[in-house]
């Protein structure tokens, strides 16, 4: 999870109005970045759950049959289902926040960054999941397909539809994570750091930081001896 773009919220640009609306954007990015970490996280759970689950159905099957009759409905795959829209729309407007930032901001670097992000997190899923209710009747983009037979699955560490798989997986995070501090990176050299009043307010946290340390450290070896 990441809580770097207060540190931004003024110095993005000289424009004190480009400067509140690059903050704002940059905030929102950040909130559907840690939303698609939290849904990643969530998924993987419900995957082990649906794993486990199976084990104990083939190991032994009378007594699985029992527990569902006593319980109707386990509805692990509806909730895995949910997750991984709720993911893919995190991915989503993590993409459109970025491109307006870079916009706004009239950066080349930022472009990159959206260009590769596009470039690794294929966002057909998003609207496939997005108009469900066109795909439910074999319609993609207006044109009729016909029936849709790869209807929402789950196979390993991905969400598959229409044949094409979309992995949720620990590669695909470190992903989304090495984009993300990158686009911090380039504010911070782009655009904060030549702000004189941005370098002096980093240059008392790092003060105040190296005294924190100071400070703990002290504190260990005392309660040591």
């Amino acid at each position: 999870m990441y809580d770097l773009a207060t540190k931004y919220a003024f110095y993005l640009s000289d424009d004190s109005e480009k400067a509140k609306n690059a903050f704002v954007l940059l905030h929102e990015l950040e909130v559907y970045v840690n939303g698609a970490i939290i849904q990643s996280t969530r998924i993987n759970r419900t995957r082990k759950l649906i794993d486990k689950n199976i084990r104990i159905a083939r190991n032994n099957r009378r007594k699985t049959q029992r527990q569902y009759l006593k319980n109707k409905k386990d509805f692990s795959l509806t909730r895995l289902g949910c997750d991984y829209h709720f993911y893919f729309i995190c991915l989503g407007q993590v993409g459109k926040l970025l491109k307006q930032l870079s916009v706004l901001l009239d950066d080349g670097d930022l472009r990159n960054e959206y260009l590769k992000f596009r470039r690794k997190f294929d966002q057909d899923i998003r609207n496939h999941l997005e108009h469900i209710d066109e795909r439910a009747v074999g319609r993609i983009r207006g044109q009729d397909i016909g029936h849709i037979s790869d209807f929402v699955n789950f196979p390993g560490d991905s969400l598959s539809f229409n044949g094409k798989k979309y992995p949720v997986n620990k590669e695909k995070l470190a992903e989304l994570k090495t984009i993300y501090e990158e686009v911090i990176k380039i504010l911070h050299d782009n655009h904060a750091s030549k702000d004189e009043e941005f370098l002096r307010w980093e240059e008392r946290e790092k003060q105040t930081w190296a005294v924190i340390k100071r400070a703990v450290k002290e504190y260990k070896s005392m309660n040591h001896k």
